[in-house]
């Protein structure tokens, strides 16, 4: 496992992430060791476990799949265009690097409505 304890000396804290705090609970495991010896040698630094930062103003697609993004061409007008388009692109994505992102792009920017996917998929679903 990559070493994930660092020492931040200009905060003076001892950070890990979630999966070495998990593994340092085991007082058998190498991450246990690890995380004593460090803590022997900077004794006055709390030890806390990073978080990620989250980005509060992502944009979040989650749920808005191949399946979902077909069915949704179906109900529009040029559907068989579209339709052509995508299966296109489908097909070109299992032999290339084109892949779910450069799909997405195209799916956004045919139909931009679906930029508030999140808000849609909520009313949708009734959450």
């Amino acid at each position: 496992m990559k070493s994930v304890i660092k020492v931040d000396f200009e905060n003076k804290v001892i950070y890990m992430n979630r999966i070495f705090a998990k593994e340092a609970a085991n007082a058998k495991s190498d991450e246990y060791r690890q995380l004593q010896e460090v803590r022997k040698d900077y004794p006055d630094y709390p030890v806390k476990i990073r978080t990620i930062k989250k980005q509060p103003l992502k944009e979040s697609y989650k749920g808005l799949t191949y399946d979902f993004m077909e069915n949704y061409i179906l109900t529009h007008p040029n559907s068989i265009e579209n339709k052509a388009e995508f299966d296109k692109m489908i097909t070109l994505s299992k032999c290339h690097s084109l892949r779910y992102p450069t799909i997405k792009k195209w799916f956004l920017h045919t139909f931009p409505e679906m930029r508030d996917y999140d808000k849609f998929s909520k009313m949708v679903i009734g959450a």
